[in-house]
């Protein structure tokens, strides 16, 4: 468990890492790419914002909806490669759409996609891999009680 849960801090503290030694570098200009900003058009802003409003959301419940609806209980083998694998997916999209951001602040100066990175690291901290989802794929999952009850 301690071997599979630190692969997945690992990954999760190496895109942070990265994504944000790129933001300080094109924030303090010490990269030597996009010295001078160039306009990025209101629509690509327009469309980029709402991709993102529709991005983080729908990763963060497709990825609490597929834990939840995993079989259960699994092997300790299958329920750390199945939340492996949902893992890198919600942290890979994360990652990709901060990336977006990150990318069109360096060239636009356009301070709209520093704030929306700023937002998407905050959500990363809320994304770190959990001992506890994890063991929640081992159990039996709870039934809801007096579900087939007929009320009177």
């Amino acid at each position: 468990m301690e071997t599979a849960i630190r692969h997945l801090y690992r990954h999760y503290f190496v895109s942070i890492s990265l994504l944000g030694l790129l933001l300080l570098l094109l924030l303090f200009h010490l990269l030597p790419f996009w010295q001078d900003s160039q306009p990025v058009s209101i629509t690509l802003e327009r469309y980029l914002i709402m991709l993102t409003l529709i991005a983080i959301p729908s990763t963060l419940k497709w990825f609490a909806t597929r834990l939840k609806k995993s079989p259960r209980p699994l092997m300790w083998e299958d329920a750390s490669r199945r939340y492996r694998q949902l893992y890198f997916i919600r942290l890979y999209i994360l990652t990709a759409v901060t990336l977006t951001h990150i990318l069109l602040f360096g060239i636009s100066r356009n301070l709209n996609f520093f704030w929306f990175s700023l937002v998407l690291f905050i959500i990363f901290l809320f994304c770190r891999p959990s001992i506890p989802e994890i063991e929640s794929l081992l159990v039996e999952p709870e039934k809801e009680e007096d579900e087939g009850k007929k009320t009177e």
